[in-house]
């Protein structure tokens, strides 16, 4: 029984994603337990046999959960993002243990990918943080992509079903989980109040938006993009240094109105997941007329970010995977925040330039160092498929079982 893995499975993304990769690894001789902290969790986990349920105090949650990893004589455990309240707990105690941390996020690069490290993701990913680094490290792979791409699609009507699911699952199951907090900032009730109104207004907004990319797109008009995250999002409250989104977008309208070209806008594009309770547009007007900017401003709910990067001067952000996907088109990048591509040759920092000076020189990227860095992420950090479709998710599962060392 002792060389037999024993993987603990904590909160998992939107969708049955965790469940299937957790039948895969029995069906490969491992040991498998499920963490439940509510009831959106529950849901997507149609077992009882194999489930822990955690209906605790958080001030419980370590004695708790360091008890579960020795009951179950855990040597691995699973979960979905490293920043979570319980998550961060679980894998300090783990590491103690000498056991193994697997950490799932969204893809680096989208679509078709999702990301899978071993000990950290995004500001703790253990991928080097210099160009020599990624320089020596890349030449240990002669393969720019080590698995077949996923074919696999991901709608985002079915993605929001997943997500709704979710929710519903939280609010059925709140008696059984009456202690349960989520890892995001808003409760469910009040995320809802912003996100169902959000969702019945979504063809004007996508109306609304596309009007406006055709009259810069047309009409060649020379602008800056700034895509948003979600206010929520780790990546701002963890690994940047601002407390919200309404920060980062302060600074960036506050430099432009000061030092940017007189005659270049600020296309501000809204995160498509946006739960609706912060009114960004508003936030931008105001501030717009505050610093004397507000005609050269505009705010879209729509549009495909690859054709908004490829007509762009440049592209500002805090740490988005935008920024990833912006350098793959040639695009000069400057991040606000801490990132896994905001480093010399890649994105321009704090430490290279300050913004003031980045709308006027702003440098593209070095081809071969960016060859390098992907070609590391495909092969350390990248799975092929997605979380929220049938087809995604067996690609992502099929990828995993190597990357995890099973098959």
């Amino acid at each position: 029984m002792s060389g037999i893995r024993s993987f603990l499975f904590l909160q998992g993304p939107y969708g049955p994603f965790f469940y299937r990769l957790g039948k895969a690894l029995e069906q490969h001789g491992c040991r498998v337990r499920k963490v439940v902290t509510g009831g959106g969790d529950w849901i997507f986990w149609p077992s009882a046999r194999n489930v822990c349920l955690w209906r605790g105090h958080v001030y419980e949650w370590p004695l708790w959960i360091s008890r579960c990893m020795e009951e179950n004589r855990t040597t691995d455990i699973i979960l979905m993002g490293d920043w979570r309240p319980l998550h961060r707990e679980a894998i300090l105690l783990a590491q103690q243990r000498g056991i193994r941390i697997w950490v799932y996020e969204e893809g680096y690069l989208r679509p078709r990918f999702v990301t899978l490290e071993e000990g950290g993701v995004n500001g703790t990913s253990p991928l080097p943080k210099t160009a020599a680094g990624i320089q020596q490290k890349a030449q240990h792979y002669t393969n720019a992509l080590p698995y077949s791409l996923s074919t696999a699609g991901n709608p985002m009507p079915n993605r929001v079903r997943q997500i709704m699911t979710y929710f519903a699952g939280l609010l059925l199951c709140w008696p059984l989980f009456p202690r349960y907090k989520t890892h995001r900032p808003d409760s469910a009730i009040r995320e809802l109040t912003g996100i169902i109104p959000r969702y019945f207004m979504r063809h004007r907004r996508r109306r609304d938006s596309l009007k406006v990319l055709r009259t810069f797109l047309h009409q060649r008009v020379p602008f800056y993009f700034m895509p948003l995250q979600l206010d929520s999002d780790s990546q701002i409250r963890r690994h940047s240094p601002f407390t919200g989104v309404l920060e980062s977008m302060a600074q960036v309208i506050t430099s432009f109105a000061k030092y940017a070209p007189k005659d270049s806008y600020l296309l501000i594009k809204n995160h498509p997941f946006d739960n609706g309770l912060i009114n960004y547009r508003r936030y931008m007007r105001s501030l717009g007329r505050a610093t004397g900017c507000a005609s050269r401003l505009r705010f879209i709910e729509a549009g495909q970010a690859d054709i908004i990067i490829q007509n762009c001067k440049a592209v500002v952000l805090c740490n988005s995977t935008v920024g990833l996907s912006a350098l793959c088109r040639n695009k000069a990048v400057y991040c606000l925040g801490k990132a896994i591509y905001a480093l010399p040759g890649l994105a321009v920092n704090a430490e290279q330039m300050p913004l003031a000076d980045f709308w006027h020189n702003h440098p593209a990227p070095d081809r071969r160092l960016l060859e390098d860095f992907l070609r590391l992420l495909k092969n350390e950090a990248l799975l092929p498929g997605n979380f929220y479709t049938k087809e995604g998710i067996a690609d992502v599962v099929r990828v995993s079982l190597g990357r995890l060392g099973i098959a």
